[in-house]
């Protein structure tokens, strides 16, 4: 029989050992998704499909919706906002509510705006003009990119004329707000409403002035990337659904999640055949979580490597084993439906995954509810 001090002892040792496996925990990414209010009144949620592409790459979407009104912010807004590693925001939510461009210009993480509406003159002041290509115009053409080798082209099918349709011509682009400007001050014109030559995505670095007649200076990195739709009267799919909506194709599905990663200082390569290559080696969190009786684990590989991903109890203990082979550069999605290696279903409760490949080593918890 084993000792008071035997049975503390290993007590201990994996107290330890888990500690060690959570400390390991790799955190993705929170991002501050800023809004109006959060669904219409026929109940349909104008941002989830945002919010679904962001969590499905493995972000964590901490929603801020109608909670940003008035001017200027409250320190209790500005300290939400900036707890975060990136803002975006949909919509705006009241047309006095942005009027004191000090307060968001000044805001120290990088934020990306979805809705050129908010960035006019007499709002944040990013477009020297308040002039907008008219609401309901019929047609939605594509985006020009001035510099096709950006970070957000990357995996992106650009045209012989480096042109891509970014967004849903089911909605139009009038209804993005697209500004009828050509103005971006000290940023980076990385993209134009091809045949207009209006500004479509600009990026400013921090400290850059917005344009040339303004007193206002990128607190943190900027990114106007025009793909939310506006409140209208002029067009039935924008009046049924409201301001935000998700105004994107695939292809400019793909060029947002390649903003978001630039805007987080993330490099994105491209393989000979188009593929994204991630940057690096990446866990996404559990998708759905809690589960009931399955769910899915997407990971990134930056390199050709073997790959072992694992599932284990709070102890430690090896239960199953997802993936153990050599794979190549690029994302997976594996499943694990709540069996251990033996093929018997285990109990409700806390589970960690792990992914081991060359030195690297992630982990994440998830919760299996029965």
């Amino acid at each position: 029989m084993k000792s008071v001090k035997d049975v503390t002892r290993i007590f201990f040792v994996i107290f330890a050992c888990v500690l060690f496996l959570l400390s390991t925990v790799s955190v993705a990414e929170t991002i501050i998704w800023v809004a109006g209010i959060k669904q219409d009144s026929l109940g349909v949620d104008w941002d989830q499909p945002f919010v679904d592409l962001l969590t499905a790459n493995g972000y964590t979407v901490q929603r801020e919706n109608d909670t940003m009104k008035g001017s200027p912010l409250t320190t209790e807004q500005f300290d939400i906002l900036e707890s975060g590693d990136l803002i975006i925001i949909s919509r705006s939510t009241g047309s006095g509510d942005y009027n004191s461009p000090n307060d968001w210009n000044s805001l120290s993480k990088p934020l990306i705006c979805t809705t050129t509406y908010v960035t006019r003159v007499s709002r944040w002041q990013w477009l020297n003009s308040d002039a907008l290509i008219g609401d309901g115009n019929s047609g939605c053409p594509p985006f020009h990119a001035e510099i096709p080798d950006h970070a957000i082209f990357a995996g992106v099918n650009l045209d012989e004329n480096g042109n891509v349709s970014a967004l849903d011509a089911a909605i139009g682009s009038g209804n993005a707000s697209l500004a009828n400007w050509t103005e971006y001050g000290d940023g980076e014109l990385i993209a134009t409403v091809a045949d207009v030559g209006a500004v479509a995505i600009v990026y400013w670095p921090q400290d850059a002035a917005f344009h040339g007649d303004t007193d206002q200076f990128a607190g943190a990195p900027r990114l106007l990337f025009s793909c939310g739709a506006r409140e209208s009267t002029l067009s039935p799919v924008v009046a049924t659904h409201g301001q935000g909506m998700y105004n994107l194709t695939e292809e400019g599905a793909k060029m947002f999640l390649n903003a978001v990663a630039f805007m987080l200082g993330k490099d994105t390569r491209v393989s000979d055949d188009g593929a994204i290559i991630p940057a690096g080696y990446q866990l996404a969190q559990n998708y759905p979580n809690p589960f009931n009786p399955t769910t899915t684990i997407h990971f990134s590989v930056p390199s050709s490597s073997t790959v072992k991903l694992s599932v284990l109890n709070v102890l430690g203990e090896e239960i199953a084993v997802l993936e153990n082979q050599f794979v190549a550069a690029g994302e997976y999605d594996r499943t694990w439906s709540g069996f251990d290696q033996s093929g018997s279903p285990v109990n409700s409760g806390i589970y960690l995954y792990k992914l081991e490949c060359d030195a690297v080593t992630l982990v994440k918890k998830m919760v299996l509810v029965k």
